[in-house]
């Protein structure tokens, strides 16, 4: 059976978690309502939406790394390992970031970081608003103006204090993160315009494409400070916690998995960290959405 692999990201507190609790339809993650890491370390959990079978991975939460640059780059670091165990095992099918609604301005850096630093471009990401202020409808113009590139996009009721859960929203969020889970994942890789799809190819006939293939450290480093905006001194911890720390150093970038196949391992009771996987990982409608598609490539647009 073909199985989809789901990565979910995000700030702490943002509702991570109780996202893949709504797409679950019962409490498997742990929750906070406060500033702290509910999330230790990666967590996997294999879970059926709508008749698919889904390999869900909850990462830790990160918090802006001028408030603490070392937690900041140990929780980029253990979310990266997350990101290379799909690898191993096929690559992503779609990149579930979720974000609170007063953080969507500052997410930009963090967004290259997972798509294009990390990832092919090509795997699809679907954002989840938490906690919003605004109309729904607005966010679109909004991911635009900040040049945010997605495949679709909801808006979910997460509680952000204990007690202030409405049942009717929950029920309608957890409808609406469902059918985009299964709507981005059906839709196939994040499109390209056709000047894009050409320049691809271009890029592939004389060898300079550099989807799928993995950067050298001064690449990386050069992307974090241009792309991501990160400070050099950031940069630096960042590099030396994902062990790469020498100039031949590599990092893999995960591809689109296209929903290959694969064997999966896992618990008893449905769910694995990174400290349980096995050496040999291998590949193996109610509510409306909001399409926002204006993906670029990595290295024929400006870095602004």
């Amino acid at each position: 059976m073909s199985m989809f692999n789901v990565l979910v990201v995000g700030q702490t507190g943002c509702g991570k978690s109780s996202v893949v609790n709504m797409l679950a339809g019962e409490s498997r993650a742990p929750t906070s309502h406060d500033l702290s890491h509910c999330t230790k370390h990666w967590v996997e959990y294999a879970i059926p939406v709508d008749g698919r079978s889904f390999q869900v991975f909850d990462t830790i939460g990160f918090l802006e790394p001028g408030l603490d640059t070392k937690g900041y780059t140990e929780a980029i670091a253990d979310t990266y390992l997350a990101i290379d165990t799909l690898r191993q095992r096929g690559g992503i099918d779609l990149l579930l970031y979720c974000v609170r609604d007063e953080e969507i301005g500052k997410m930009k850096g963090h967004y290259r970081l997972f798509h294009e630093v990390f990832c092919d471009e090509e795997v699809p990401v679907a954002l989840v608003v938490t906690s919003r202020g605004i109309s729904h409808k607005v966010y679109k113009a909004i991911f635009r103006s900040h040049k945010i590139a997605c495949v679709d996009y909801v808006c979910a009721n997460i509680a952000s204090t204990p007690g202030r859960s409405d049942s009717a929203a929950d029920t309608e969020s957890q409808k609406a993160i469902k059918e985009l889970l299964v709507k981005c994942c059906d839709v196939g890789p994040n499109p390209r315009s056709t000047l894009q799809q050409l320049w691809r190819r271009v890029q592939k006939l004389v060898g300079t494409d550099q989807s799928h293939r993995s950067l050298k450290r001064n690449e990386v480093s050069a992307l974090l400070t241009r792309r991501c905006k990160m400070q050099q001194e950031v940069v630096e911890q960042l590099l030396t916690a994902l062990n790469l720390q020498s100039p031949s150093s590599r990092l893999h970038r995960a591809p689109y998995a296209g929903a290959a196949a694969r064997n999966l391992p896992s618990s008893e009771n449905g769910a694995s960290t990174r400290d349980e996987q096995v050496s040999d990982a291998r590949p193996s409608s109610g509510s409306q959405l909001h399409s926002v598609v204006d993906s670029t490539s990595l290295h024929s647009r400006s870095d602004s």
